[in-house]
């Protein structure tokens, strides 16, 4: 089979096929993919007609996460969160954030300074749970896009639709896309529309999992973030900043945010354990498959790996001059 082009970085030179197995729903059909020579990207060779086979409502684990939609914004936590975010109300702030486990989903606003009435635009929102963290801590103007959820939901002020982004109108303040960007098939003309959603000063963030690192580098095909068919694009750091360019956006920060899932989701797939079988950790935490302490070694792998540049995904924060 002749691999064709990079859809980033158009190379044709020297890119390697490889045939990576379907193990997050357990259906193990084999996917073609082409491993880019010149940027690294990994990309899926024929998309399947019917990709929403693969996202199933009941079983998708982003669809999956528990709302409590009756749970409202508060004025301590309100509070709280200005202080963690924006230093403000420092006495009472710091009293109310003592022991306070501070969330992984603060630094994604408090990085580009995301301000609380600012317009939130949330790609591949899942059931909406992340919106619905923010609208608890006090973010008022806050809308989530899908195309493969079942319905719709509003709840406060919170709006889930079922859109792609070329459906969506109006302009924002901030965009993200939390393990979204992957699975989209034409990456240049994504972040061109994305921007067209974006107000001048202001940043996309796009979390993904990144080709080429500890995980691939150890775990090759067997690696949880190829996803296939899911996965459609599996960028690197390369990819990114050439898309970046090419779109006309800057590239302002990369932190490197992997986790122990990466590798024992990766273990799993190694001994032929699919993500969302009974003795799947994802499924069962009291699985034999590993002890607390092989956890723990995992939690620590990734802690190291990104302090080291090589973690299994990041955060890449785009600016919009």
């Amino acid at each position: 089979m002749a691999t064709g082009q990079c859809k980033v970085c158009g190379n044709d030179k020297n890119n390697r096929l490889h045939q990576v197995k379907e193990m997050q729903l357990g259906l193990r059909e084999n996917f073609t993919y082409m491993e880019c020579e010149n940027c690294g990207l990994m990309q899926l060779q024929d998309i399947p007609a019917n990709l929403g086979k693969y996202y199933p409502n009941e079983d998708y684990y982003s669809f999956n996460l528990g709302l409590n939609v009756n749970q409202k914004p508060g004025l301590l936590r309100k509070i709280k969160s200005e202080y963690l975010l924006h230093g403000k109300n420092a006495l009472l702030g710091s009293l109310l954030s003592i022991g306070y486990k501070v969330p992984e989903y603060f630094p994604w606003v408090k990085i580009p300074q995301v301000g609380y009435n600012d317009a939130i635009l949330d790609v591949g929102t899942g059931n909406g749970s992340l919106l619905l963290n923010l609208y608890k801590i006090g973010f008022t103007n806050l809308t989530g896009i899908d195309p493969f959820i079942d319905k719709e939901q509003q709840y406060g002020s919170v709006n889930i639709y079922k859109k792609d982004i070329y459906e969506v109108e109006g302009k924002y303040d901030y965009i993200m896309l939390h393990h979204a960007f992957e699975h989209m098939d034409e990456p240049l003309k994504t972040l061109q529309q994305l921007k067209k959603l974006l107000n001048p000063g202001k940043f996309i963030l796009i979390r993904i999992p990144l080709m080429g690192m500890y995980g691939w580098k150890n775990y090759g095909l067997n690696w949880v973030g190829l996803d296939a068919p899911r996965h459609i694009i599996i960028h690197t750091i390369k990819s990114m900043q050439v898309l970046a360019e090419q779109a006309g956006l800057k590239m302002h920060t990369i932190v490197f945010d992997s986790g122990p899932y990466h590798l024992w989701a990766s273990e799993q797939y190694k001994n032929n354990v699919a993500l969302m079988e009974p003795n799947s950790y994802m499924v069962n935490k009291q699985t034999p498959l590993f002890t607390p302490e092989q956890m723990k070694t995992f939690a620590n792998i990734a802690d190291q790996t990104n302090k080291d540049e090589q973690g299994d995904q990041a955060a890449f924060y785009l600016y919009n001059p």
